[in-house]
């Protein structure tokens, strides 16, 4: 199975350990690019070299899948799209993303129609749902876009820098 994605404009591609670290540092170094979702900005480049880390051995146990967002014909990295907490006995899996201020909406709309193909064809899925911090727009216009259904609020669902976090659920079925 290639997990390997191409689009008219755009390349989604599995990370490279030991080549992509510095180009995801300059991606999630800027604090805007995951101000939707609870995560800290990224202060050096080694962190990045760690994230690859950890997603090359989430992608082995089966459990992750990371994709980095190119457009053709360029190296530079414009997002990282993450299917995670997969679960194949009910054939779900969370997807997140952080993408760069550069990207146009019909591209981002583009890339997620490769990975939701990918997911319901290739790998069988039949639910993917999403998290935002409330007052993510720009993001929820995203989801909307690709024909996500908001499911509702879950009220201080985590603890990130000593505050309680609120998420708004968005699921895509494979149906739909």
């Amino acid at each position: 199975m290639n997990w390997n994605q191409q689009t008219d404009r755009l390349n989604l591609r599995l990370p490279v350990t030991d080549q992509d670290g510095d180009g995801l540092f300059e991606l999630l170094k800027d604090p805007a690019v995951s101000a939707h979702i609870p995560k800290s900005p990224m202060y050096a480049s080694v962190q990045g070299l760690d994230e690859l880390r950890r997603a090359t051995m989430q992608f082995q146990a089966r459990e992750a899948a990371t994709w980095l967002l190119e457009r053709q014909g360029s190296e530079a990295i414009l997002a990282r799209i993450r299917l995670t907490n997969i679960n194949w006995m009910t054939l779900s899996a969370q997807l997140q993303w952080e993408l760069s201020q550069e990207l146009a909406s019909d591209e981002v709309d583009e890339a997620l129609a490769a990975v939701h193909a990918f997911c319901f064809a290739e790998l069988g899925l039949h639910r993917l749902d999403m998290r935002l911090k409330p007052g993510s727009d720009a993001h929820k216009a995203h989801l909307i876009r690709s024909d996500y259904a908001y499911e509702g609020c879950l009220p201080a669902q985590l603890e990130f820098e000593s505050e309680w976090v609120d998420l708004e659920v968005y699921s895509l079925l494979a149906e739909n």
